[in-house]
């Protein structure tokens, strides 16, 4: 038993070691079993306890362990005993407790210091089906004749209570009159009934439906292929391809273990070590980060916190910087040379943290999408393209020199406090939908606000944008709480802008900029001034048509 914990706590973690202790103590029995058995049936990860926490899985795991092991036993035979009868042939008499005080009636077996912990659970019939089996000379077999007590000797027997648990998967437990005095004392006759009596265990399912087959519809994990016969876990599926742990892919269910010494995979990349470069997989897709890192010249490699830190030398002198989580993750890029990232860098991505690129002046459509990104260090940049940064961690936007954001940048960046962009003369539609912890919008240069732009930011008060010409429709959207707006120079506003703010107190927009009846709709002062102004432009119509006919 000892091996396997050590074997198991080697390959999977000090938890999992802990949980086959707890799960497994039939199959503990049987030396380099259950080690076997988890080396077959899932490639090596400390990951693997703590996903199966996670998703809830431990009776599924139970269940999908058991289910091997009995797999592998031989055909009983068939069996005409009752287990009544199988064990009074052992020498025992079978009681079956169906209540509590049942139980108690054997507490009178166990000498002081060794009672089981049965006896002072309450709860124990509603997770167990309780049988004690007591030898029929039990008066005769004395606790001081046994001076050296060892698990299945005649007094530690001579009391057992044999348990199978009600969580569907029958889980037999034979406890051992010693209890804890001896080794594994839950585990008696190795939890297995056949050990008593040939036949018992087919005799409990036949006469009590107690069945131990453990059956099993597919053990599922998330985050986790199945190839070969076991369980990987994996970074990313993209294309059907699973890029895992420990360098390895598995493309159509064949898996592919890379050199450790010669290759890292990373996201979806491979780094080759020898010939210096880095290169997608799946050559169907792609992915501007390969772009970024060429002409190498060496590679450093040594391990952080958590991880490793990559530095890359290039031929022309540049230093690039790649940090990994310790699923070999990428979590931190800086690039001080390059100028442009173009579309799709690290677009598939999901646990990238911070971005430095000083010198890049253009980011292409559908960069940097990771949830997790929390700094972005792009002084230079000038134009960021659609769909880029949807992190829901940032919260500081300070680009000194963008001029243009184009449509559906930092969706859903809903922990954005602060926005520094000085230079901003264009925003696309879509832009800071959902940030909701902005307070104050100072965009001194923007002249283009388009559709949807900071739908439902709400907690936004201040709005201050005095250059502002063109508005598209449902700006501001769902922002209620706003209460100052300064936009002198709108020349045109369209539908549905502001239209659930009620609270505004200052106000510096011409009437004239807006277009449409539901903008303001919920403010009661800005529709009566729109109101007002209606009536004093019909008056001058009026008035100018009847100038108009005396003239003809």
């Amino acid at each position: 038993m000892v091996d396997d914990l050590k074997i198991i706590k080697k390959k999977y973690g000090e938890n999992m070691s802990h949980l086959c202790r707890e799960l497994f103590p039939t199959i503990l029995e049987q030396n380099g079993v259950l080690s076997k058995l988890m080396l077959d049936n899932f490639n090596e990860t400390h990951d693997l306890y703590d996903d199966i926490i996670l998703h809830d899985l431990i009776i599924d795991f139970k269940t999908f362990i058991y289910n091997k092991f009995y797999s592998i036993r031989e055909d009983d035979k068939e069996v005409t005993k009752t287990p009544k009868e199988l064990l009074s042939m052992a020498g025992y008499n079978l009681v079956e407790c169906t209540k509590e005080r049942e139980i108690q009636n054997f507490k009178k077996y166990y000498a002081f210091g060794e009672t089981l912990c049965t006896f002072s659970d309450l709860n124990r019939l509603k997770r167990c089906r309780v049988f004690f089996a007591v030898k029929k000379n039990v008066d005769e077999i004395k606790r001081e004749n046994f001076k050296e007590p060892k698990r299945e000797d005649e007094y530690g027997t001579s009391v057992i209570s044999i348990q199978f648990t009600k969580d569907g998967t029958n889980t037999l437990s034979i406890k051992n009159r010693y209890n804890h005095t001896v080794s594994n004392p839950d585990a008696t006759f190795k939890n297995n009934l056949d050990n008593i009596m040939v036949g018992l265990t087919d005799s409990f399912e036949k006469y009590y439906g107690i069945k131990q087959t453990y059956k099993n519809n597919g053990f599922e994990i998330p985050n986790y292929v199945r190839a070969n016969g076991k369980y990987y876990k994996y970074n990313y599926e993209i294309n059907n391809i699973y890029y895992c742990q420990n360098n390895i892919i598995i493309d159509n269910f064949e898996v592919k273990q890379y050199e450790k010494e010669k290759y890292i995979i990373l996201d979806y990349f491979i780094l080759d070590l020898v010939n210096k470069k880095i290169m997608l997989y799946d050559k169907t897709k792609k992915d501007s980060f390969v772009e970024t890192i060429t002409n190498i010249d060496k590679i450093e490699i040594k391990n952080i916190e958590n991880g490793k830190a990559i530095k890359i030398k290039t031929k022309d002198n540049n230093d690039i910087e790649i940090e990994l989580d310790k699923l070999n993750r990428i979590t931190k890029y800086t690039n001080n040379k390059i100028t442009k990232l173009n579309d799709l860098f690290l677009y598939m991505n999901d646990t990238l943290i911070e971005l430095n690129i000083p010198n890049v002046e253009f980011i292409g459509e559908c960069c940097c999408t990771a949830s997790d990104l929390k700094v972005i260090n792009a002084p230079n940049v000038k134009k960021i393209c659609g769909e880029s940064f949807m992190s829901s961690s940032i919260e500081e936007i300070d680009f000194k020199n963008l001029e243009i954001l184009e449509e559906s940048c930092f969706i859903g960046c809903e922990k954005i406090t602060t926005l520094n962009l000085p230079k901003l003369k264009s925003m696309g539609y879509g832009c800071f939908v959902n940030s909701q912890f902005l307070c104050d919008i100072n965009l001194p240069s923007l002249i283009v606000l388009d559709s949807n732009c900071f739908y439902e930011a709400s907690s936004l008060k201040n709005v201050y944008l005095p250059n502002l010409k063109k508005m598209g429709y449902n700006c501001f959207h769902k922002s209620k709480n706003i209460i100052s707006i300064f936009a002198p120079k709108l020349e045109y506003m369209k539908y549905g802008c502001f239209i659930d703010n009620e609270i505004i107190k200052k106000f510096n927009i011409s009437l004239d900029a807006i277009s449409d009846d539901s903008c303001f709709k919920k403010n009661k002062t800005i529709q009566k001034l729109l109101k007002n102004k209606s009536k004093k432009e019909n008056k001058l119509i009026k008035t100018m048509k009847k100038v108009l006919r005396k003239e003809k």
